[in-house]
């Protein structure tokens, strides 16, 4: 349990005043509004399929109840893919509203939380079959013992996909104030490095992605 002292002192640093500004000005600004917010109801995520072209699921893993408690997320799915050249995890969390203030937690923080050791982190930007530009992304290198994975993660609303956690709170502002709704989607892929080393892994992870997104995306926001 943090001190107090040390609680407030978190709460002046940049980022996370930041957002806290962020959250407030929203709050004040969708609740003025006196219209209804746009809860949407997608299919749940359990039901997308199960073949993507080459990758075929072969295992999904329900989160245990604390892990569920602690994530607050309206619909997930976590799911394990083989293919060709091994397999790869994905895990996406659906939050229909964030009006109770419930939000999307970041894979850096759940991470090390879990026992990996991040050993550095980027955003590339990967081209989506059927997207007009390419969408960003963070691509996140952890470690836990031997082990070494490539994390790939995202946010998206239903009109918006960006990589920083602080400009996606800036967008689902602008997502309440034009579309009454605060419906927003983490993504994450993680793809083991192997003898072939991290770029391959990389690789081998926006193949996947290049794979699920598009019918995934519609899926979730066709509405």
């Amino acid at each position: 349990m943090l001190k107090p002292a040390m609680s407030l002192a978190f709460l002046r640093r940049g980022p996370a005043l930041l957002v806290t500004c962020i959250l407030v000005v929203e709050a004040v600004l969708f609740y003025l509004v006196p219209t209804t917010e746009h809860v949407p109801n997608p299919p749940p995520l359990s039901s997308f399929r199960a073949d993507l072209g080459p990758w075929k699921q072969y295992s999904e893993i329900d989160l245990d109840p604390e892990t569920q408690s602690f994530l607050k997320a309206d619909d997930t799915v976590n799911r394990n893919y083989a293919g060709s050249e091994g397999w790869l995890s994905l895990f996406v969390a659906f939050f229909k509203s964030q009006r109770g203030g419930v939000t999307p937690h970041s894979p850096k923080i759940c991470l090390p939380g879990n026992g990996w050791t991040p050993e550095g982190s980027r955003t590339i930007t990967v081209s989506i079959p059927g997207d007009p530009k390419p969408i960003p992304m963070n691509r996140y290198l952890v470690r836990h013992g031997e082990e070494r994975i490539v994390v790939l993660y995202w946010y998206a609303t239903a009109h918006h996909t960006v990589a920083d956690e602080y400009l996606s709170k800036l967008y689902l502002m602008h997502e309440g104030l034009r579309y009454r709704r605060s419906d927003e989607a983490v993504y994450r892929v993680m793809a083991p490095v192997l003898a072939d080393g991290q770029d391959r892994a990389e690789a081998r992870a926006i193949e996947f992605i290049r794979s699920f997104y598009p019918p995934l995306k519609q899926q979730m926001w066709s509405e």
